[in-house]
C-alpha cells in the first residue's frame, strides 16, 4: 500500500493506543449486555429496583475483592477524572473539617503532588492553589520517577495529602507507590496518600493494603471495560464528602441514579485484568521490547523516553529527530494504525507534554515524541506491519515541512 495513495482502507487495523482506551472485552460486552435489561432504579423499593439493586451491590462487591478493599469503600463514578476530583475536591475543599479547619483556611493546607501527574489531577490541584492551597510539584528524573526521599524531604508540619500516580501513562514509569508510602508512615504525620491506578490492572499487582493507600482511582476504559465508568477507592475513615450533589446515591458522596449495567461490565473487566496480570506483562512486555529494539535497529537515532526498567509492559514512548508527531499520527491513521503523541486529554492542548518537558526534553524533542501503547491483543504480526510502515513514513514526513499541505498525506 502506498504511503501517499492508498488503495482503499485498510482492511485490519492495528491498534496501538491503549493507554487511551482499550476495546471491551467479550466478558464484559457480556456482562454489559446481561444487565441492560435492568431499567429499574436501585434506589426504587419495588422488585425491579430492588434487582438492579442486588446487581450494583454484586458489582461493587466484585471492584472491591479485586483490589483488597472492602465494598463500602467503593465508589462509582463516570470516570478516572471524575474520581480524581472527587478525591481532591472531597477530601481538601469539602473535607476540610477533619482537621478543625474552615474552608477559608484552604490556605493553612499543605499538598504534594509530582510535575507528571494526569490533568485530572494537576488541574484541580492548580484551581485550589489558586484559592490558598499551598502545593508541591515534585520534580522527576530523566526517566520520570519521584523520588521518595525527596518527598519526604518536602513533607511540613500542615502537610495533609500526596497525590502520586501508580502509572505514567505518556512514558510508563512505574511508581515506587510503597516506598512513597512508607517515608509517609515515618514521617508519623497523619497524611492521606492517593494514587492513580487507571494503567494499573492489566499489568501489575495491585492490593490497596499492600500499597498503604488511602484513596486511588480506577477507570474501565483502560482495562478493557466501557466508557462512562470508573470508581474511587476511599479507605474506611478517610475525611472525604461529596462534589456532585443532588442524592444519596454511593453513600451520598456521588449524587445521580447509578448505572448498574456500566458498574457490572467494569466489575468484570476488573476481575478479567487481575487474573493474569503478571503472565499477560510478561508476555506484551515481550513483544514490547521486540518492537523497540527493531525501531532501534530501523531509525538508529531514534530515542526512548522512559525507563527501560520498572516501566509497564505495553508502553513506549520514543522521538525521532525531525520529525512532526502530529503529523505522522495521521499518517500512520490513513494506513491502518492508531498510534498517538500524548495522553488523549491533552491531544487538543498545542503545547509540548508536560511530561516530557519534566523529564528534560526540549519542545522539539516533545513535538517528534510517538507513544505506542499496545494491548493484550497486539500480536508480533501486527508490530511487524507497524516496523514494516513507519520507516517509511518517517522518512517521508522529514522531507515536508510542518507547514506543507497536510493532504499530501492522507488517502486520495
Amino acid at each position: 500500500m502506498s504511503f501517499l495513495k492508498p488503495s482503499a482502507a485498510p482492511k485490519k487495523r492495528v491498534y496501538a493506543d491503549a493507554a487511551a482506551s482499550t476495546p471491551i472485552s467479550a466478558r464484559a460486552r457480556r456482562e454489559l449486555s446481561r444487565l441492560l435489561p435492568l431499567y429499574g432504579n436501585p434506589g426504587a423499593l419495588h422488585a425491579e429496583g430492588v434487582s438492579a439493586k442486588k446487581e450494583l451491590e454484586r458489582a461493587r462487591a466484585s471492584v472491591a475483592a479485586s483490589v483488597g478493599a472492602h465494598a463500602d469503600e467503593i465508589v462509582f463514578t463516570a470516570s478516572g477524572t471524575e474520581s480524581n476530583n472527587l478525591a481532591i475536591q472531597g477530601l481538601l475543599r469539602e473535607g476540610l473539617t477533619f482537621a478543625g479547619l474552615r474552608r477559608s483556611d484552604l490556605r493553612d493546607i499543605h499538598a504534594i503532588t509530582s510535575e507528571i501527574e494526569h490533568p485530572s489531577v494537576l488541574e484541580p490541584l492548580r484551581a485550589l492553589k489558586r484559592d490558598g492551597l499551598e502545593l508541591t510539584e515534585l520534580p522527576v528524573d530523566r526517566e520520570g520517577f519521584v523520588s521518595p526521599k525527596e518527598l519526604a524531604e518536602n513533607i511540613k508540619d500542615n502537610t495533609v495529602f500526596i497525590l502520586i500516580q501508580f502509572i505514567n501513562s505518556e512514558v510508563g514509569t512505574v511508581q515506587p507507590i510503597k516506598e512513597i508510602a512508607k517515608e509517609i508512615r515515618k514521617s508519623g504525620k497523619k497524611i492521606y496518600l492517593h494514587c492513580d491506578a487507571s494503567q494499573a490492572p492489566l499489568w501489575m499487582k495491585m492490593n490497596v493494603e499492600q500499597l498503604h493507600v488511602d484513596l486511588m482511582t480506577l477507570d474501565a476504559q483502560k482495562i478493557l471495560g466501557p466508557k462512562g465508568v470508573g470508581a474511587l477507592y476511599i479507605k474506611r475513615g478517610t475525611p472525604i464528602e461529596a462534589v456532585m450533589r443532588g442524592g444519596w446515591q454511593e453513600r451520598g458522596l456521588r449524587g445521580g441514579t447509578e448505572n448498574v449495567p456500566l458498574a457490572g461490565a467494569f466489575a468484570a473487566a476488573l476481575q478479567d485484568a487481575r487474573s493474569g496480570a503478571e503472565k499477560r506483562a510478561r508476555k506484551i512486555g515481550a513483544v514490547r521490547d521486540y518492537l523497540w529494539n527493531e525501531i532501534k535497529k530501523l531509525l538508529p537515532d531514534a530515542i526512548l523516553h522512559g525507563p527501560r526498567i520498572a516501566r509497564v509492559a505495553n508502553n513506549l514512548n520514543v522521538s525521532i529527530p525531525g520529525l512532526d508527531g502530529d503529523m505522522a499520527v495521521i499518517a500512520m491513521d490513513a494506513v491502518g494504525i492508531a498510534i498517538s503523541t500524548r495522553s488523549a486529554c491533552s491531544t487538543g492542548d498545542e503545547k509540548p507534554s508536560h511530561v516530557l518537558k519534566a523529564i528534560g526534553l526540549s519542545d522539539e524533542q516533545a513535538h517528534g515524541s510517538l507513544r505506542l501503547s499496545i494491548s493484550k491483543y497486539t500480536t508480533e504480526q501486527e508490530i511487524d506491519k507497524v516496523l514494516e510502515v513507519l520507516p517509511n513514513i518517517i522518512k517521508k514526513l522529514r522531507k515536508i515541512s510542518p507547514f506543507d499541505k497536510i493532504i499530501e498525506i492522507l488517502p486520495k
